[in-house]
């Protein structure tokens, strides 16, 4: 693969940003419903297409880990590398904060206006069994579930694709003919046959035609992204309900044909330095720290009466989550991760 290649993945890294913007967002607007008892259509609006951040993510995620580790799925001694490289990436930057917000809860269970149930060992090891206490952490299980299938790539490729297809027809058929069975089985059954898997697979599908080159048209690829947005917007405004993962799985495709007119037809590279390249790269500390940082900007922020005071707590919000994030990023992401691969080797 070529060197030059890699910095197409710039324009990712934005999206990546991006992504973690909106989660801030979705989770600003519940808070100030909840601490302000303020609502609005257009902070619902907002705070509902916020959500689907995290859509973005995996989408992301599945076309990123793929794409970076298809030149070396065929290199010996790879397969132990990845697993520590992507446990590391997950772990480290995560434990100090999971590990605290436990902690915090277990010694000021006042603190959370949350009434549910935590789960020590799901806080401390993302295994499925509870809740975890850091609220955001459910998606690092499916994290960890994609990249332990996707080590199945550096084995065989052919075992690769069988299990591809027997997940994709396991979570498709369930969940359109039996979706009360992902319910009631059990947290782990429930994390194997989520339809957000397919986000992952969506993202790996992606990875795999650009690796190929295979061309699109680029009028047809304009009108696709036209079509799904419109259809996602129509979907979420008329809140129809066909099926519950619909609004997620359009919008999904709509940053698939995003991410392809990308790194296809607009080639965008950006200097380090930049603004959303910074945000990009700690947008996984943003995203791990945001809530609780955002929860309590909200909660001391004087009494909203008006809606221009809704933006401004939204902006002061984002503004600290990524300045927080980047520090964060910067000592657990950055110099702490180094310092255990370099330890590990790897």
């Amino acid at each position: 693969m070529k060197k030059t290649e890699v910095k197409y993945l710039d324009s990712l890294q934005v999206y990546r940003g991006l992504a973690a913007l909106f989660v801030v967002i979705h989770h600003n607007a519940a808070s100030i419903r909840y601490y302000h008892d303020f609502d609005s259509s257009i902070l619902n609006f907002i705070g509902q297409i916020g959500k689907y951040g995290v859509d973005f993510f995996f989408v992301l995620s599945g076309f990123i880990i793929s794409y970076t580790s298809i030149s070396k799925v065929n290199e010996k001694g790879t397969l132990g590398k990845y697993i520590k490289n992507r446990f590391l990436r997950i772990y480290v930057p995560y434990l100090p904060i999971g590990v605290f917000v436990y902690l915090i809860y277990m010694f000021l269970p006042g603190i959370s206006n949350a009434n549910r149930e935590i789960s020590a060992l799901t806080s401390f090891t993302l295994i499925p069994h509870g809740k975890p206490a850091l609220t955001v952490a459910w998606t690092l299980t499916f994290e960890l579930l994609f990249y332990i299938f996707y080590s199945l790539r550096f084995i065989s490729k052919n075992v690769f694709r069988i299990s591809l297809f027997l997940w994709v027809s396991l979570i498709i058929l369930l969940n359109l003919f039996a979706p009360e069975t992902t319910i009631v089985n059990g947290a782990l059954f429930q994390l194997i046959t989520s339809p957000y898997n397919i986000e992952f697979l969506l993202g790996v599908l992606l990875s795999y035609v650009y690796i190929k080159g295979i061309k699109i048209n680029l009028n047809l690829n304009l009108f696709t992204l036209l079509a799904l947005g419109i259809s996602f917007l129509y979907v979420v405004g008329y809140e129809v309900k066909l099926l519950d993962f619909l609004p997620n799985l359009i919008f999904s495709l709509f940053v698939l044909f995003m991410m392809y007119f990308t790194v296809t037809h607009k080639k965008i590279n950006m200097k380090s330095k930049n603004l959303f390249m910074i945000i990009g790269n700690a947008s996984y500390s943003i995203y791990l720290v945001h809530n609780n940082l955002q929860a309590l900007i909200v909660r001391f922020f004087p009494k909203i009466h008006l809606e221009l005071r809704v933006i401004l707590i939204i902006l002061v919000s984002l503004i600290c989550s990524c300045f927080i994030g980047y520090i964060y990023s910067y000592v657990f992401e950055n110099r702490l991760t180094y310092f255990f691969k370099r330890k590990l080797n790897v």
